[in-house]
């Protein structure tokens, strides 16, 4: 966990959102599984005003047993940097059909049960169906990696063969032929979140955990634990590291719906939340006619932000959008800044490093440096992984792990006092239809861990529940169908002073999530293991456009 809380200004003096929408029977059917047995609205509870939490990482050692790993198919997918893992996996099935396909460049079948398979293209995993044993159980290790540089190039091939790669094979290799089977999965990577008071140097391969939380909410039959590795940044057949030992660690693992376990030096956590008393609001964090820039500015919540930091701070705040400036998006601007002195609107692709050192020379020609920054983009198309055009997942992805490292490269040599990401509780929920929402916003948790422990100022991520006021979810029918769920509304205001707590605060990561207890439960926050998914003997209806922060 961080552990700087933010210096006292007063001592010192998106890309936009775009939601889009398409009829899906199927995802309304499956998200209505959260609802419990018959659909009803949850029964009122009274909660404490604090709505925070944190996520933390727990010993959580296993009971000794024998190794009961189903016997049946086994597919092993991995990058040639996973490879002595992958061998090593494979001795340990040595009774079963194992089938090896590495993550390169090219498709083809090098051995008898052996296969290549071309990361980069779209459609190479249907290559293989036909060619394939249904499998009982699948690792995936193509979030593996060494300690890289930090830019839009290194996250590019992550997430080629990482999180874009399990959606490939997930949606054409084994949706197809095991969909309604049970098939447990093991996602394995390494270094990616803040364990033990351990540095994180792979924070490109969280957006893993995000998408695994996904498929097994939309397969009732699928587990799909993630495992991390404490390689310290080094690979499993790195010197120090005997690949048999860490596929024993990989293979003695439950298989567990919802688990995130770490393992370092040999103690093995897992994650859970807890809740967290942030500091009161301190309007000192923000700098009184201080300079900002908003990320998404344009949309609902990022302008929310722009109107706080205007009127409270007397602020001049550059809202950045990929959008035109519109008579509606003007419309909006001029209600918040209505003398134009103290909002500047700057279009530019935020997930383009060239296009915002392009803005930010607009912002120091017109407010000069800049002290804060906030990332408030989305964009995503709800629609279940078996449905998810590969476009629309990059798309989803870039406006949370593009834009972020955009931004810390653009950024990093202003005068900042914080570096705030808008994630979302879709971190911990994976609701389905929501793939690369999930993955990315886990993204930006782990690489806000990451920058906070190398920057010279606070990096903080808030996993922000349901705004219900503002911004795309705020119509009556998302309402009704999100307090069906057992969400709460976050106001404006409440949402700004959770701003400012947290960057008053220690926490680097913070889940904003007002909520009932059929909420809470499924995160584990009302006792017990985080609940699964219940069918419905009901359909509820669900808003085509949906959208949680």
């Amino acid at each position: 966990m961080g552990s700087r809380s933010m210096r006292p200004a007063s001592a010192r003096s998106a890309a936009g959102g775009i939601s889009k929408s398409r009829p899906y029977g199927e995802l309304a059917r499956l998200r209505g599984d959260l609802l419990g047995e018959d659909g009803r609205r949850p029964e009122a509870a009274t909660h404490p005003a604090e709505f925070t939490y944190t996520a933390t990482w727990r010993p959580a050692p296993l009971t000794p047993r024998g190794d009961d790993t189903p016997a049946g198919p086994v597919l092993i997918l991995y990058t040639p940097a996973g490879r002595p893992l992958a061998d090593a996996l494979a001795a340990r099935h040595s009774v079963d059909d194992v089938v090896h396909v590495e993550l390169g460049t090219v498709t083809r079948q090098s051995a008898p049960g052996r296969w290549q398979l071309d990361a980069t293209a779209p459609d190479a995993p249907a290559a293989l169906r036909d060619t394939l044993p249904r499998p009982r159980t699948v690792y995936f290790l193509g979030g593996l990696r060494d300690a890289a540089e930090d830019s839009p190039a290194e996250l590019d091939r992550a997430e080629e063969s990482g999180v874009r790669a399990l959606f490939r094979c997930a949606q054409q290799l084994v949706i197809p032929t095991a969909a309604t089977r049970r098939t447990d999965w093991k996602i394995v990577t390494n270094d990616a979140w803040p364990v033990a008071g351990g540095r994180v140097v792979n924070p490109y391969a969280a957006a893993l955990a995000g998408m695994a939380r996904v498929l097994e909410n939309e397969h009732r039959h699928w587990s799909v634990p993630v495992v991390d590795l404490g390689l310290d940044g080094r690979l499993p057949g790195a010197a120090g590291f005997r690949p048999h030992e860490l596929a024993a660690l990989v293979i003695a693992e439950p298989a567990e719906r919802g688990a995130r376990v770490a393992h370092r030096d040999g103690v093995r956590y897992r994650q859970a939340l807890r809740p967290v008393t942030l500091p009161p609001a301190d309007a000192t964090v923000i700098r009184t006619g201080g300079t900002y820039a908003v990320i998404g500015g344009a949309g609902g919540i990022g302008l929310e932000m722009a109107r706080f930091l205007a009127r409270d701070h007397g602020a001049r705040v550059a809202l950045f959008g990929r959008s035109p400036l519109d008579e509606d998006r003007h419309r909006r601007i001029a209600d918040a800044d209505p003398d134009g002195s103290r909002l500047l609107y700057v279009r530019a692709d935020a997930s383009d490093e060239a296009g915002l050192r392009a803005g930010l020379a607009r912002v120091h020609e017109r407010f000069g440096p800049v002290h804060g920054v906030f990332h408030s983009a989305l964009d995503h198309t709800a629609a279940l992984v078996r449905h998810l055009d590969d476009s629309a997942l990059r798309a989803g992805l870039a406006a949370k792990s593009g834009v972020s490292v955009a931004l810390a490269a653009a950024f990093r040599a202003e005068p900042l006092d914080f570096l705030l990401f808008f994630s979302s509780a879709q971190s911990f929920l994976g609701d389905p239809g929501l793939a690369g929402y999930a993955a990315g916003s886990t993204f930006q948790d782990a690489y806000a861990h990451a920058l906070d422990q190398r920057l010279p100022f606070p990096v903080r991520s808030i996993d922000w529940g349901y705004w219900g006021t503002v911004g795309a979810v705020a119509g009556e029918g998302h309402r009704e169908w999100l307090t069906r769920q057992g969400f709460r509304s976050i106001s404006p205001r409440e949402g700004w002073d959770t701003v400012l707590r947290t960057l008053a605060g220690p926490e680097t990561q913070v889940l904003a999530l007002p909520a009932e207890d059929v909420l809470l439960k499924r995160l584990g926050l009302g006792g017990g293991q985080p609940a699964a998914y219940a069918r419905p003997s009901a359909r509820v209806a669900m808003p085509a456009t949906a959208r949680i922060r």
